[in-house]
């Protein structure tokens, strides 16, 4: 009897064991994925407008979406804007007013008219500050001058890229054909190729030779420095 107790402890002693080790496996598959896998993250936001500030994709930050009308100009809520580009800006209820600052400008706009004033100048916008389900949304493209940004949209890949022209970038021509990799690993996937004349920004070099660049349709991603 004691013998039979002994081995039916044994057996659940191994079965314990083996599920842990199986365990260990799948933590370790799972880790893998998440650190290998390309696109991962990104593939929910891949029916919506990007939002690529410098060198980084920042749309899982955006706190609603990009709004692009009609006329090319680019919209971000009242929120991103105090998220991205000054955290001082306010609604003044009641001048009906958007009033926003940078280092050297203070600009106000009235919702719904086409002007801005300018450190106290005024000037004509393309198009005003509006509502979009009761949330204010700001012509971000009218205020290159204000926040000193350069701003485009790409509709091919979906990308709003703004560039802080306080900020240093590196804009190169490929001079030969390179891989470019999701993350800074050897053993990240290939997610394509730049091709010799292309151009690229470039942004930063780690210690280890990987260079973070954007293309110029707005992908950013990681390749081997040559």
């Amino acid at each position: 009897m004691k013998e039979l107790k002994n081995k039916l402890l044994k057996a659940k002693k191994i079965k314990f064991l083996k599920n842990i080790f199986i365990c260990v496996i799948l933590l370790i598959v799972a880790a893998f994925i998440v650190n290998f896998a390309p696109g991962y993250k990104r593939d929910k936001y891949k029916d919506v407008i990007n939002l690529v500030l410098n060198e980084e994709n920042k749309t899982e930050e955006l706190q609603n979406e990009i709004y692009v009308n009609e006329n090319g100009t680019i919209y971000l809520s009242e929120n991103d804007v105090k998220k991205f580009f000054d955290e001082n800006l306010f609604y003044d209820e009641k001048n009906n007013q958007i009033i926003t600052t940078s280092d050297t400008k203070v600009a106000n706009i009235v919702v719904d008219e086409k002007r801005i004033m300018i450190n106290g100048t005024e000037q004509n916008i393309i198009d005003s500050v509006i509502k979009i389900n009761d949330k204010l949304y700001i012509p971000i493209s009218d205020l290159t001058l204000v926040y000193n940004i350069d701003i485009k949209y790409i509709p091919s890949t979906k990308r709003v890229i703004i560039d802080n022209l306080n900020k240093g970038i590196t804009r190169c021509i490929v001079s030969e054909e390179t891989e470019i990799r999701y993350k800074p690993r050897r053993l990240s996937k290939i997610v394509g190729n730049l091709t010799i004349g292309e151009i690229v920004y470039s942004f930063y070099t780690t210690s280890k030779g990987w260079t973070q660049i954007r293309t110029s349709k707005g992908i950013v991603r990681i390749c081997k420095s040559k």
